[in-house]
């Protein structure tokens, strides 16, 4: 609710100026149902949606909507909900590094920037789409378990 109320508030003024830039924050788990984290994976699906629909809403405009999609990410969220200890946590970026990409993709007007550790997780993920849903279903599950 707070990022949805924040872009409203925020874009209104925009719109008046014809300019701006907004950042908003999903996750690489919005790409695909999460097992064991339902919740958490179904909110970043809705803020990927939501900010590329207004992006798209406001094409005539000066104004840029960009989507930073972060993978695992070396921040006291892993330690505290426990998802260190899972397989998709083996190789985390750092939060420095994730920051540089949304912000460096937002100055450059990109709609979403995908920021993780490693080459191959970026063509994982470009791949998530073609696997059929329960095979996916059980790896992210897998991936999700404590080791």
């Amino acid at each position: 609710v707070a990022l949805t109320e924040l872009t409203h508030l925020f874009l209104n003024e925009m719109v008046v100026r014809n300019n701006g830039k907004i950042l908003n924050t999903s996750s690489t788990a919005g790409f695909i149902p999460g097992p064991l984290q339902a919740v958490y994976f179904a909110s970043k699906a809705y803020v990927s949606s939501f900010s590329n629909a207004i992006a798209e809403e406001l094409h005539d405009k000066n104004i840029t909507v960009t989507t930073l999609l972060p993978g695992a990410t070396e921040t006291n969220f892993a330690h505290t909900s426990g998802v260190d200890k899972t397989a998709i946590y083996s190789n985390p970026a750092s939060a420095r590094r994730v920051a540089e990409d949304g912000y460096n993709g937002m100055m450059k007007g990109k709609l979403d920037v995908i920021s993780v550790s490693t080459k191959s997780q970026k063509m994982q993920l470009s791949l998530v789409r073609f696997f059929p849903k329960k095979t996916l279903l059980k790896q992210t599950r897998l991936m999700q378990e404590p080791k």
